[in-house]
């Protein structure tokens, strides 16, 4: 992986986080949230999003 890779990576990750938990607290819906995870997928091409997409959006489920 190069720098840049793993900088786009790392960008899409923390530009998404933000939105799991508007989700989570019921300020977005899941159809919001997947526009938004298709609109950063386009801009940062991150690598590892099979991975971290299937899992849970409720929060509180992954802290369990």
């Amino acid at each position: 992986m190069t720098h840049e890779q793993l900088s786009a990576e790392m960008f899409y990750h923390a530009s998404l986080s933000p939105f799991k938990k508007l989700v989570a607290d019921g300020l977005i819906s899941e159809e919001d949230y997947l526009t938004i995870d298709t609109i950063l997928r386009a801009k940062y091409s991150p690598i590892f999003v099979e991975v971290i997409i299937n899992l849970s959006l409720d929060i509180k489920e992954n802290q369990r």
